[in-house]
Order: C-alpha cells, then structure tokens, then sequence
C-alpha cells in the first residue's frame, strides 16, 4: 500500500454522499443498509445519523461488528470495524445537519435522533485498476520521515532500499534532503514540524516529477495522519 492510493481513498470518501453499512443481525447474518455519511470523512471513521428505534441501531447495540462501503465510478473502499451509539447531547449537537430536521422534529434534542460512530481497524481498497489491503495499525506505523510508505515501496526489494529511518536518511537514491532536516530537528516524521508542509517537503509530494505523489500531497496527509495518531 502506497501513500498514493490512501489520499485517493480519502478524496472519494469525502466526495460521496451515500454509503453502505453492514451490522450482523439477531440471525448472525450481515444486514445492509444506506446512509448518508457526515462529515469528517476519511479512511479512520465514520459519522451517521439515525433513529434509536432503527435496526440498524438496535443491532450495533447488540454486536457492534461492522462494515462501511464507500463506492464512486468504479472505485470501491471497504473499511472493517466497530461501531457505536452515540446519545449524548454534546455528540447530536455537533453532527447535526439542517436537513435531519425532516426526520427529526424534535431537532438536535429529540430523543429519537443519535449518532453512530464507526472506527476503521481494517481497509480493502480498489481503485484506479490498483489494489490494496492493510490494517489501520500498520498505516500508522512510522516508515519514513517524509510520510511515504516504505513497506509498500516497489523500490524496496528492487533496489535493497531499507527506508531513509534505518539508512539515517540516505535511501538508495543518495541523501533525502527532507529526512536530513526531519532529522536535525530532532523529528520522527515531518508530521511533528509545525512548518509541516515546508517548501521542501511540498517540493517532493507536490512537484510534478514522476516520483512526485498522485495525488499532490499524498505524503503530507499521511504525515498529518501520523501525528494526529492516539498514543
């Protein structure tokens, strides 16, 4: 998996506007159904309204196993995880959409309305003609300084590249200008500046040389991803 096809999965999910959700049923059997995905939407979670009174909701109450598809011009992301309830008046407030109001009268306070909230632990991507499959622990995991994924690098079998963290910034290619500064600053990865992106590292993921990232930027989210991570 390469940094490239994880911001391509970010920018579809966040351009869809309906999802599908799975949840296990009281028969132990995978149910479907549509929602409208809130907002933040990335790769990590998933924000939904619906009705406490809704199967859906009564299911995840009973098992909160569950499965997100995103799906745009041939393009499919399925995440795999767990989801909640959310109830709390603080949590309805802040998803809250003018529009639920034509199925929730009562507005952010009715009783009816709650929120689920889905977390990614595993991700099946296929996009472009390109596959993918990885956990969200491993996508978090620390490979470079720049934000590029290593493990998934063509380069690193083909050329015996280890990664600029273990040759202290000097890949295959000679000596990494972004993981050389990344480095006397006493940083793990550029997603700890707080000039994140710098010239030079938006240079490198937003340039338009073949080695640059498509789409621009593709590193300096996994960076931010890097950074945002619970420890």
């Amino acid at each position: 998996m390469n940094a490239n096809i994880f911001e391509k999965a970010n920018q579809i999910i966040a351009s869809c506007d309906t999802a599908y959700i799975g949840v296990i049923d009281e028969s132990g059997n995978p149910s479907v159904s549509t929602v409208s995905p809130i907002k933040p939407k990335n790769i990590f979670e998933a924000y939904f309204a619906t009705g406490t009174d809704a199967n859906k909701t009564k299911r995840l109450l009973k098992n909160n196993r569950a499965s997100v598809c995103y799906c745009l011009d041939g393009a499919n992301i399925t995440l795999v995880g767990t989801a909640e309830v959310l109830t709390d008046q603080a949590t309805k407030s802040q998803y809250w959409l003018d529009w639920f109001i034509d199925h929730f009268s009562g507005g952010k306070t009715d009783p009816s309305y709650c929120i689920i909230k889905f977390t990614t632990k595993r991700v099946s991507l296929w996009i472009d003609h390109e596959g993918a499959e990885f956990t969200i622990d491993s996508l978090l995991a620390i490979q470079s300084r720049c934000g590029l994924l290593c493990d998934g690098c063509a380069y690193k079998e083909s050329h015996g590249c280890a990664g600029c963290i273990a040759l202290n910034g000097h890949p295959f290619w000679g000596e990494c200008p972004v993981a050389a500064c990344c480095q006397a600053k006493g940083y793990a990865h550029c997603g700890e500046c707080g000039e994140l992106p710098c010239d030079t590292l938006r240079e490198f993921s937003c340039g338009d040389s073949e080695h640059s990232d498509k789409p621009a930027g593709a590193r300096i989210s996994v960076c931010r991803a890097w950074a945002a991570k619970k420890p």
